[in-house]
Order: C-alpha cells, then sequence, then structure tokens
C-alpha cells in the first residue's frame, strides 16, 4: 500500500464514521454534505428496495421522514475494506454496522452491510452512491 492509498484508506474511514455519528445526532444537512451532490442512496430488505433517493434536496427529505419516525438512533461501525481505483479517482467500500432504532420503547437492532462507491470531488472523496443491505431484524420491547 503506498502513502497516497494509505492516506485515503484513513480519509474514508472517518467520512464513514462521521456518517454514522452525524446520523445519530441527526445533523443531516452536516451528513449530506459527506455525499455528492448527486449521490445516491438506497435501502434493500431481502434484495427488495425499501427507500431510495438521489440527489441532495429527495435526501434531505428521506433523512428527515426516517429521523422524524423514531426516537433514538445508535450506530456502531465495524469492518471497512476499502478498494482504490486511482486511474479513476474513485473507489468502493463495504462496511459492516450494528444499527439500533427506538421508537415508542421498542428497539429494533438491524446487521447492516453497506456497499458504497466513493468519488474524489474537488479535492476530497464524498459518498457517490450508498447501498443499505437490512441482513438481520431483531425486534423486541426495550427493556
Amino acid at each position: 500500500m503506498t502513502y497516497g492509498e494509505a492516506e485515503s484508506n484513513l480519509i474514508l474511514d472517518r467520512l464513514v464514521n462521521q456518517w454514522a455519528v452525524l446520523g445519530d445526532e441527526r445533523k443531516i444537512d452536516q451528513q449530506l454534505d459527506l455525499l455528492a451532490a448527486n449521490g445516491t442512496y438506497r435501502v434493500t430488505r431481502q434484495d427488495t428496495v425499501v427507500a431510495e433517493a438521489t440527489g441532495r434536496p429527495a435526501l434531505k427529505t428521506l433523512f428527515t421522514q426516517q429521523a422524524q419516525a423514531v426516537d433514538t438512533v445508535f450506530t456502531l461501525n465495524g469492518p471497512h475494506l476499502i478498494t482504490l481505483d486511482a486511474d479513476k479517482n474513485t473507489a468502493s467500500g463495504v462496511l459492516y454496522a450494528q444499527v439500533k432504532v427506538v421508537k415508542d420503547q421498542v428497539l429494533t437492532d438491524y446487521s447492516v452491510r453497506y456497499d458504497d462507491q466513493y468519488a474524489f470531488i474537488d479535492h476530497n472523496w464524498a459518498i457517490q452512491e450508498r447501498q443499505v443491505h437490512l441482513l438481520i431484524e431483531d425486534v423486541h420491547p426495550l427493556a
């Protein structure tokens, strides 16, 4: 791994961690700054698309609706594997995470895999496309 590759890996790790923290804190405008202006966000459950938006205005609407629908969100990121394509100024990443969502004293615990496409835009990395795969869902009353 070269110095440039290592630096890009660190930046992309920070990018996805910032995304999680800002999402948990419902700082939607700041979270949107981490996306390419024409970025896409797609959520699938058992290979069925359950939410999708492209472009910041549509994404802001979707994220605002999602934030208003729950009381609390807590995200814990796990392994993040990044593959760089320096010739195209792009990268792809796979990130595993646990996302806990509370609404009306009911806890939903999601095991998630994010398939990401990143683009190097204006001297910085951004999320170009984020596909969220809800792999496991555990729903039960909050103790």
